[in-house]
Formats: C-alpha cells, structure tokens, sequence
C-alpha cells in the first residue's frame, strides 16, 4: 500500500512538469515554420534576380519591383482577391503606366503570371495587358481574352521580334482556339501563367500550376515557315515601347494611336499577384508559385 502512494505521489509530480512544459510552449512567440513548396516558403523567394514586375494591387498599381512606374487608374477599383485586394475593371476602366524599365521593354524571354477571375463575354475581346508600339495598330507583347458562345475561353497571346534585317514573322500570334481553348476558367479565381523561352523558342502555358498540353505547332515559334527556312525564332525584340497598360489595349491611351475600334473592350474582370519575369520558369517553379500564392504566401 505505502508503495502505492509513492507511485501516485510520483505520477502526480511528472503531470505538473508535463503541463507547465506545455503552457511554456503555446506562451512562446515564435512563429511557427511553414511547410516548403518546392524548397520555397514564401512566393517572392522564386527566382527573386529575374523579377521585373510585380504589382499585387493592395489599393493602388504599385509595381515593387520598378519595373512599371507613373501608374495611374481609371474607373477601376480594388476588391477583395487571392492575396490581400485585387485590381477590378469595368467597362471603361484600365490602368496605365507612363514609365518603362529596359528590364521590361528589352525583354527577351518571359513568363507572365496572375491570378484572374471573370465571365464569359460574347462580343469584341478584353485585354489583359499590353506593351505599347507606337508605329504599329498592334502593340509589343500582349494577351487578348476573346468572346465566345462557348463556355471555353479563347486566349489570345502576342509577341514581337523587331529585329534589322526584319524576319517575315516578326508579330507572332499564339491562339488557343478549338481543342485548346482553356477550360473552367470562368466564374472562379484561375492561376494563368504562360511563357516564352529564348534557348528553346518554346511557348508553355500553365493553369493552376498545372502545364496545358498543347500542339507543337502552338509551342514551337519559328522566324518564317519551317517547311520553308524558318529558323528557331530565339530572343524576343520589342521596339518603340511608350508606357504600359493594364486591363485594355494601347489606343486606350490616346496618342498617339487613335481610338480603339469598337471591339477593342478593356478587361472588365479582377486581376491579382501580377508578375512578369524575363525568364522561362520552369514547370516546377510554376507549379511552386501557383501552391505558394494559394496559401497566401
């Protein structure tokens, strides 16, 4: 019996120790580790040096990064999105940028990523962004959302290589119509990411972290036909470059294009964690970016 009392004594004195470990731990301040994605903690930690511009709309087009500069917004507001707030359009409503960077107006490869969620339209098309030319209708580089009767999105991306001598392919355009149009991208908060990579002269595009598989012939840019003596198009060229806009087209702008044609709509859905890179990411950097800026990171 004495033996007894000693061990429920005993037993007695290892719980007080056991709960005041405990209440020593949850008083800690200390934060608590995050779980890496893809030997990642935090989204901006992705290939930091080739960051050109980044603009996560807390209110405002700030582009930490510098890239972009001069910002201005035009019946556009902010609302709640991914991370934080997000740029909202309207149907008159963009936000333009007077000042360029070389780092974005001499890009050579890229990779432009955000978050976008918006409807179905059915005339004209919406621009998501675009990087002015002041010598041509079209501009530099840009994507384009189309409208359609089908409940699949047709995308639209533009790249230029204005270079002496010029190639016959000079203005490129990358369509995913058909079978590859873009599928559940309405009515929900969408990860598109796409790229272009000057070593390979391949065009990639991402969905929710997720590569799309898409024809060689959409993937493989050439200087003129490849049946032909088209050559592996290489690095991009963009050329007379004036200011940045967001969420419409150039002639947005006023001068010195004209007004846009009527089909010529700004982009009326909410946009958010905007980046462009002067790189080609790689498959799992995307896939790590997409999972990252999900949990808020």
């Amino acid at each position: 019996m004495k033996n007894k009392y000693k061990f429920l004594a005993a037993l007695s004195l290892s719980l007080v120790f056991i709960n005041f470990g405990c209440e020593e731990d949850l008083d800690s301040n200390e934060p608590i580790p995050y779980q890496p994605i893809g030997g990642y903690e935090f989204s901006d930690e992705i290939a930091p040096d080739n960051l050109v511009v980044k603009m996560s709309f807390e209110n405002d087009v700030t582009d930490v990064k510098n890239g972009l500069s001069g910002g201005a917004v035009t019946n556009a507001t902010f609302e709640n999105g991914v991370k934080g707030n997000a740029y909202k359009g309207s149907t008159s409503g963009f936000a333009s940028f007077t000042n360029v960077s070389s780092s974005v107006s001499g890009l050579q490869s890229i990779t432009a990523s955000m978050w976008i969620k918006t409807t179905q339209h059915t005339g004209g098309a919406q621009c998501l962004f675009m990087l002015p030319k002041t010598t041509d209708f079209w501009g530099n580089i840009f994507v384009l959302i189309e409208g359609t009767t089908e409940d699949r999105m047709l995308l639209k991306v533009h790249l230029q290589k204005d270079v002496t001598p010029s190639i016959p392919w000079s203005g490129q355009w990358i369509e995913h119509t058909g079978d590859n149009r873009l599928q559940g991208m309405y009515g929900t908060w969408k990860h598109l990411t796409w790229s272009y990579n000057a070593e390979t002269s391949k065009y990639n595009i991402y969905v929710d972290g997720t590569k799309l598989v898409i024809p060689d012939g959409m993937s493989n840019r050439y200087t003129s036909d490849p049946n032909v003596d088209g050559q592996p198009l290489g690095a991009l060229a963009n050329s007379n470059v004036q200011g940045f806009i967001l969420g419409g087209f150039q002639q947005h702008l006023g001068a010195p294009w004209g007004a846009p044609d009527g089909w010529m709509l700004p982009y009326t859905g909410m946009i958010d964690e905007f980046r462009i890179y002067n790189k080609a990411l790689s498959d799992t950097d995307i896939r790590s970016l997409y999972l990252l800026e999900k949990d808020g990171r």
